[in-house]
């Protein structure tokens, strides 16, 4: 352990002096993950959950904080340089920002108008997670009916329903919003019907068709892995003996197949969830929402306290639910074979 301790502490310093710091962050990356991996070994269940959380949660709050300045850390005089320096006063700058987070400014809006940070963040962070929240559910609701629909269609039918399920899942995100944008147009020239609004405008706060376009590849993602432990399942022993009893086949899919399927649904739910965060942003921009996504986004460069404290915003609520469903995941499966 000495020798591995003065190694890195070389390591460390060379690449400091060399003034690189991607590769000292890759070192300080990998021995954080080397003792984790130790540590699990090593210690039990309830060492793991009182040493290691707090852990996880202050390693996400110092990436958070370092992230905040990365804006100053790149320069360019002739050529891209690394400004440590300034990076350096960024984050000092930072600190003190925070002792006082009324005087916090944000630059929003068209006319590039100051703000103060509390008052732009308790406008926007509700429409913008009221957006994200009921996508995400409808994604839920939606790929589990329609999972379940597809797992009673005859053969050929289901074939090519999979088939279609495919295709979809290969469009991009923002190939489907324009889609269903310029659908709305070209059906409001043929009828003089508009559905929904595809733009905001001042004030104007729109739901229906970007809760349909940050949901619509998330149910694509759930009904495949929704469709593949279903067919695995129904090759069972236990869903023969269910027709052998004289159960249709919709009985046995949703009360015996579909029960053995949700732990799987369960380990997918962070991804899907942290990829309608992601395309949340994509949907403020198209639909010219101005939501809590751009904010964050703008204060990328312009402010690294507001951008700090917004992150955490994001972070900071669903690292702690994400943590207390895992472990609620845990003592369901009772140490079983999933790593959650």
């Amino acid at each position: 352990m000495r020798k591995i301790f003065f190694l890195f502490i070389f390591h460390l310093l060379r690449q400091f002096f060399q003034n690189s710091v991607y590769y000292s962050i890759s070192i300080l990356y990998h021995l954080y993950r080397e003792f984790c991996i130790f540590f699990e070994e090593k210690a039990g269940d309830f060492m793991k959950r009182t040493l290691l959380t707090p852990l996880h949660f202050g390693v996400v709050l110092i990436g958070l904080f370092l992230l905040s300045g990365i804006s100053s850390l790149l320069d360019y005089d002739t050529e891209l340089v690394i400004n440590v320096g300034a990076y350096g006063l960024r984050l000092w700058q930072t600190i003190l920002d925070l002792f006082s987070p009324s005087s916090i400014i944000v630059i929003w809006g068209a006319d590039d108008r100051e703000y103060q940070m509390l008052d732009i963040f308790l406008s926007t962070y509700p429409y913008s997670f009221s957006i994200l929240f009921i996508s995400f559910f409808a994604a839920i609701l939606i790929s589990v009916i329609l999972s379940y629909l597809m797992m009673l269609l005859p053969r050929n039918l289901y074939k090519l329903s999979v088939k279609v399920v495919n295709i979809l899942d290969g469009l991009p995100d923002v190939f489907l919003v324009v889609l269903f944008q310029l659908f709305i147009v070209w059906l409001f020239k043929q009828t003089d019907i508009l559905l929904f609004n595809i733009y905001t405008t001042g004030e104007e706060r729109i739901y229906t068709l970007p809760v349909i376009c940050l949901s619509f590849l998330p149910v694509v993602f759930l009904m495949k892995q929704f469709l593949f432990q279903l067919q695995e399942e129904e090759s069972k022993p236990y869903v023969e003996f269910s027709f052998s009893k004289g159960f249709k086949k919709s009985y046995t899919i949703w009360f015996h197949v579909f029960r053995n399927v949700w732990i799987h649904f369960f380990l997918h739910l962070k991804p899907i969830f942290l990829l309608m965060l992601s395309n949340l942003l994509i949907i403020e921009v198209l639909f010219n929402i101005k939501g809590f996504m751009t904010v964050l986004l703008r204060t990328a460069t312009s402010s690294a306290p507001a951008f700090f404290i917004g992150m955490l915003l994001i972070s900071v609520p669903f690292f702690l639910v994400f943590t207390f469903g895992s472990w609620l995941l845990k003592k369901w499966l009772k140490g079983g074979e999933y790593n959650v």
